[in-house]
Formats: C-alpha cells, sequence, structure tokens
C-alpha cells in the first residue's frame, strides 16, 4: 500500500498534500479559511481566494435575509400607515375639494401615498427586500384607498383607480426583491 504524500509545514510539522476529500488526489491546493486541503474538482472560488466545499458555502445577501422579527415590524409599520395614512388621505382630499380640485388631483395623492409607503417600510426593515415586504406595502396602498372611499368626496373614479395602480407599484419597487 502505497504511503499518503505528504510535504513539510511552516512549523517543521509534516503536512499531507493529498485532497481532503478525495485521498487519492495529490494537491498543492488548501481553503483560504480553514486551511484543509482541496482538489480542483473541490475547490469554491471565493472573493478572497478559493475555498473548501464547507467554508465556500453561498450565503444569502444581507439585504435579502429578512427574519420574522423584521416582518412583525413591517406589518406593525404597515398597519400605522394605514391607519394615519388613511386619515390624512381623506383629509387631503377634502382640502382638495374645497379647492374646487377634480378627482384625478386626487389621485397623486395615492402616488405620493405609495412611493411614502413604500419608504417607510423598507426604512423601518432596514432597507431589506422581499416579496411578502412587498405584497405588504402594496397592500396598504390599495386598503387605504378602498378604506377612504366612502367619506370622500370624490368618490371612485378611473384615473383614481390608475393612480393607485401607480402607487401600488411605487411601493413595491422600493421591497421587491
Amino acid at each position: 500500500m502505497a504511503q499518503a504524500p505528504v510535504e513539510q509545514g511552516g512549523d517543521g510539522s509534516r503536512v499531507s498534500s493529498v485532497c481532503y476529500w478525495h485521498p487519492d488526489v495529490e494537491t498543492g491546493l488548501s481553503c483560504s479559511r480553514c486551511e484543509k486541503r482541496i482538489c480542483s474538482q473541490c475547490l469554491v472560488q471565493a472573493p478572497v481566494g478559493i475555498r473548501c466545499r464547507e467554508c465556500g458555502k453561498a450565503q444569502p445577501m444581507p439585504t435579502y435575509d429578512v427574519r420574522p422579527s423584521n416582518y412583525l415590524l413591517a406589518f406593525g409599520v404597515a398597519l400605522v400607515i394605514l391607519v394615519a395614512g388613511t386619515v390624512a388621505w381623506v383629509l387631503i382630499d377634502q382640502f382638495l375639494f374645497a379647492l374646487g380640485a377634480y378627482g384625478s388631483v386626487s389621485g397623486l395623492v395615492a402616488v405620493a401615498f405609495g412611493f411614502i409607503t413604500g419608504e417607510l417600510i423598507s426604512r423601518s426593515v432596514n432597507r431589506k427586500r422581499s416579496t411578502l415586504l412587498g405584497l405588504v406595502a402594496c397592500a396598504v396602498v390599495i386598503l387605504a384607498y378602498l378604506i377612504s372611499r366612502p367619506i370622500n368626496p370624490f368618490g371612485f373614479g378611473i384615473f383614481q383607480l390608475l393612480f393607485v395602480g401607480i402607487g401600488a407599484y411605487l411601493a413595491w419597487q422600493r421591497l421587491r426583491p
């Protein structure tokens, strides 16, 4: 039986020069983190050199690593935005109506509301992004519109629906993955 090739380590110890996972393959490569010997089949390219399979596992980007606590915070912020935003939306619409504005001008409030909703939820979760966060922001814009319409002087209108769609899209854009 042939003995595994070895080399002299920096501290005088003897270090094996065969792959950790393939003992029959000689190699001169080692993981830049744990320093296990690896062959060309086992290496993973990393921004800081080559890594073994264990050390080179992909980690999700922090922006997309949304934890349950982030969702809980986002739902809380969304609820506050829904209540406060609906009241503000009604008050702004009544003010615009008193000035003689048309219903489509009220739709511009939806665009601003969508952007502000997306931005506030995004900031509350430290700029994290996920599909569910985007859907929550869209739902806030749509629900605020639906809740405010029965007590709103402008009522429902096709242009307002278009603007609500744009507002929901802007909210989604701030949080989409």
